[in-house]
Parts: C-alpha cells; structure tokens; sequence
C-alpha cells in the first residue's frame, strides 16, 4: 500500500510542475488571440467608416460640403464604434475615376499593441489603413 500511495502524491507534485511551466503559455496565448481579435475589429470599423463617410460625401451636391460631410460622418462612425480618433487620421478629397467625380476618404490608424512590451518581434504601433472611393452622384 505505501507503494501506491507514494505514486499519487509523485503524480501530483509533477501536476503541478506541469502546470506552472504550461500555464503562462497559455495566458499568453489567450492574450494574443485577444489582441488579434481587438487590431481585426478596429481595421473593420475604420473600412466600414472610411466607405460611410466616402458615400455620404457622394450623394452631397455641392463641393462644399461634400468633403466636411465625409470627414464628419467618417469621424462620427469611428467615436460611436469605440475606436479613439487620437491615433486615427482621417483625410478626405476629390478623385476621377472613370471619368467621373468621386470623393475618396483614407483612414490611417495608428494601433498601439499591448502585446510588444512582453513579446519580442512584434512591433509596438501596427499602421492600419483604410480608403473608399464612391462616385458624386448628380
């Protein structure tokens, strides 16, 4: 019996060795899929909100506006997503494209990466960008 008995409490010393070694590679791993997860979800709403801003500057007749149009509806979607604007730059413009007027607005979002202050290789600021050409309409 004492035989046995010795086997079970080796079992769970080496449990618990196992444990300690494997457990920080598995947060680490649940971190990672986590930021990953984070950087898809902000390239997604600034492509969703540089295609907002570049349509509601298309259906605006006048030059004027059309260009301050895009730029606030582009801005307004990426605050009511979540996403800050302080990294976040948001230009607007007039392009040709098949021969006819279009407005263009590019998002360029610095991310800055919780994971490059504990992982070596990956860069801290990750430059994610987003464009959206739609046709002035008349």
């Amino acid at each position: 019996m004492k035989k046995t008995k010795r086997f079970r409490t080796l079992g769970k010393g080496s449990a618990m060795i196992e444990m300690t070694l494997i457990l920080p590679l598995v947060v680490m791993l649940i971190i990672g899929v986590v930021e990953f997860s984070r950087v898809l979800m902000v390239k997604q709403v600034i492509t969703n909100a540089a295609r907002e801003g570049a349509r509601a500057g298309a259906i605006r007749l006048d030059d004027s506006g059309a260009l301050s149009t895009a730029l606030s509806v582009s801005q307004n979607y990426l605050t009511s997503s979540g996403v800050s604007l302080d990294p976040a730059t948001v230009n607007s413009s007039f392009v040709t494209t098949g021969g006819s007027s279009a407005v263009e607005v590019t998002i360029s979002y610095d991310y800055n990466s919780t994971l490059s202050h504990w992982i070596p290789g990956i860069p801290g600021v990750l430059t994610l960008q987003s464009a959206a050409i739609m046709r002035r309409e008349a």
